[in-house]
């Protein structure tokens, strides 16, 4: 079971940025200054990294009375956070429900989450951005014997400062989707739009 959590969890956290309904009131216009394509790779990388902490939070959600081998129930609340490199925090809270075999691991999960931007202030190969603001992630993970499927959505936005004076506001809207085969190449794809761009330009999967 154990083995299964760090691969499910893994899994979807690194898929995709999605939509729920918990990050409180995203800022999801597009106005005022525009960011570099760097920079919103920049948030994206660390909205990665604060979703891949789901893995380090996860709790056994193995039956009391051991193995079964057989589809079991999964529910569990979701609550973390980290530190951004130069101050703030990211905040990620929500649930994963599904199921999973205990003796095949195959699964059937939904991820739920709200990632919240504290002041988080982050630096790229140009210059530093602080963001606010919260969006909303969905994943629809499936695990079989050999093959994975994903999709999901990831809505809101976020407000943001720079140190060369630059201010505005960015609305992000993505849906995708993800599936791998044995033997085979990953294929997926990334719809939508990041502060009015197309979102296919983005790595919105794993941040890297």
């Amino acid at each position: 079971m154990q083995r299964y959590q760090k691969s499910m969890y893994g899994l979807a956290a690194g898929l995709a940025l999605t939509l729920a309904a918990c990050s409180g009131d995203p800022v999801g216009v597009n106005s005022g200054d525009e960011l570099t394509d760097t920079e919103i790779q920049a948030i994206f990388n660390a909205l990665g990294d604060a979703i891949g902490g789901i893995d380090a939070s996860a709790h056994r959600v193995a039956p009391l009375d051991g193995i079964q081998m057989a589809d079991i129930d999964v529910s569990q609340d979701i609550s973390v956070s980290s530190q951004c490199n130069l101050g703030g925090e990211i905040s990620v809270d929500g649930s994963v429900d599904g199921t999973v075999n205990d003796e095949t691991f195959a699964s059937d999960i939904e991820m739920e989450v709200g990632v919240q931007f504290d002041a988080c202030g982050l630096e790229t190969d140009q210059n530093t951005v602080s963001v606010d603001g919260g969006i909303d992630y969905y994943a629809h993970v499936v695990l079989s014997d050999g093959s994975f499927s994903a999709d999901g959505t990831q809505e809101g936005g976020f407000s943001f400062t720079t140190d060369d004076g630059r201010t505005g506001s960015c609305a992000i809207d993505i849906d995708f989707s993800a599936s791998y085969t044995e033997g085979e190449s990953v294929q997926s794809s990334i719809t939508g739009t990041v502060c009015g761009r197309s979102a296919d330009q983005f790595n919105a999967y794993t941040g890297t």
